[in-house]
């Protein structure tokens, strides 16, 4: 959770409409899912019922009633630490709210897009108070994931036309502010040439990869890091899938047609300049020189959960994962691997913890390649080592420490609740 501010002003925080037959009639209809593959056990069953539950109400409970200068409703990242809503967040919790509140799902993504400023950038994170809105970053481009997830649980086109001007608009802000050399990858950056807005636009405030980041002017007010990402570019692989799909749902063959050309290009990009044979794994790269940026970092499985990997560099990233002296660890799948010297789960933020939107990239990054053995394997794993997350009075929290199980960060934390909901379902 990159940028982040204590909350200063909890006002309707909580909501006081949403019903306990809405979280029981939620609650049922998830239960009903098709067990998925790990599910095999009565302890793990029981273990899915208490985090369907645990996820759906913390999803509720941490519901923002649209007030002041927030125009739709929306979910706080956890209401013990943010009191406004921010954008991967944003886009996260309306992926897992697609599943059972149409409304809240679809408000989620305009809550955000309210905010989209006249060249298409939207704002990091929002407020009551417009005071407080920061555009010195945006953050990981996922809208487009996310609307249409909505659209595939909901079928309706009026929301897709209603999005989709301004996804693209937005999709293509990347391009024009964020590519320094203009050669089809994207940087994380900010609009006032600092670090630590740009830092926060990649959403991994301290991440390693970018402790030798420098800033790179490309125009007034937008401003690039001298490192192309692979998770950024990934993202924006994934958005140009999305877009098409739903250009072509909305009768805009031409724009269909130019995003796929474009992701084509883009996944031959991926493939060739951020995978090192040497090592068996995806890294950022300098901008300069394009070499790699040798920390094995979560990022570096964001390919094969967006379809671009080879099916030889997908065994090889697997094989990295499932290695215990890299990510294999007692909780699995860490944001930086244990062999990093860098490494710090109890204190690092982005450093080594388990983050569980991470984790779940890589759970079905492994699933898209078809080690579902492998992938399952890993959540179990999760499930067993991780004990608040399967106690029904166990809050979720925003990260949790590979080598003991201890939750960390905030208490209560949405997107934690959004994706593990989504392996509690197989989706």
């Amino acid at each position: 959770m990159a940028s982040v501010i204590i909350a200063q002003n909890k006002t309707t925080r909580i909501s006081t409409d949403t019903t306990q037959t809405t979280i029981k009639t939620a609650i049922q209809k998830l239960k009903a899912f098709k067990k998925p593959s790990w599910c095999t056990t009565p302890a793990l069953q029981n273990t899915r019922k208490i985090i369907i539950e645990k996820c759906i109400q913390t999803l509720y409970h941490n519901y923002l009633k649209a007030n002041a200068a927030i125009f739709h409703d929306g979910v706080v990242p956890s209401p013990t630490t943010f009191d406004g809503l921010w954008a991967w967040d944003s886009w996260k919790h309306a992926y897992a709210l697609a599943y059972f509140d149409k409304e809240l799902a679809e408000n989620s993504v305009r809550a955000m897009y309210d905010y989209q400023d006249a060249a298409g950038m939207i704002a990091d994170c929002i407020f009551t108070d417009t005071g407080r809105n920061n555009y010195r970053d945006t953050k990981p481009p996922l809208s487009a994931w996310a609307v249409y997830k909505i659209y595939q649980q909901t079928k309706d086109t009026n929301f897709l036309r209603e999005m989709f001007p301004k996804l693209l608009k937005y999709h293509y802000w990347w391009y024009i502010n964020r590519d320094h050399d203009q050669n089809g990858l994207c940087e994380y950056g900010s609009t006032d040439n600092t670090l630590e807005a740009a830092r926060w636009e990649s959403g991994w405030d301290n991440a390693v990869r970018f402790d030798q980041a420098l800033s790179l002017k490309n125009s007034e007010h937008a401003y690039s890091m001298n490192v192309e990402s692979v998770d950024l570019n990934s993202y924006l692989f994934l958005e140009k899938n999305q877009l098409a799909k739903i250009a072509l749902l909305l009768g805009k063959d031409e724009i269909a047609v130019k995003l796929k050309k474009e992701t084509g290009k883009l996944a031959q990009q991926i493939q060739s300049l951020f995978y090192d044979s040497a090592t068996s794994f995806f890294y950022d790269i300098q901008l300069e020189d394009k070499n790699f940026i040798l920390s094995k970092e979560a990022s570096g499985w964001l390919p094969l959960y967006a379809g671009i990997a080879t099916r030889e560099q997908a065994e090889k990233v697997k094989n990295t994962m499932l290695n215990e002296n890299y990510f294999n660890t007692f909780i699995p799948l860490p944001t930086l691997s244990k062999d990093n010297l860098k490494f710090d789960p109890a204190k690092g933020y982005w450093r080594g913890p388990v983050w569980l939107d991470q984790f779940y990239f890589g759970y079905k990054g492994l699933k898209n390649y078809g080690y579902t053995k492998e992938a399952d394997g890993l959540l179990v794993k999760l499930l067993q080592h991780a004990a608040q997350i399967t106690k029904a009075d166990g809050a979720l929290r925003e990260n949790y420490n590979p080598i003991n199980g201890k939750g960390q960060g905030a208490k209560d934390f949405g997107w934690s609740a959004a994706l593990l909901l989504m392996m509690m379902l197989d989706e």
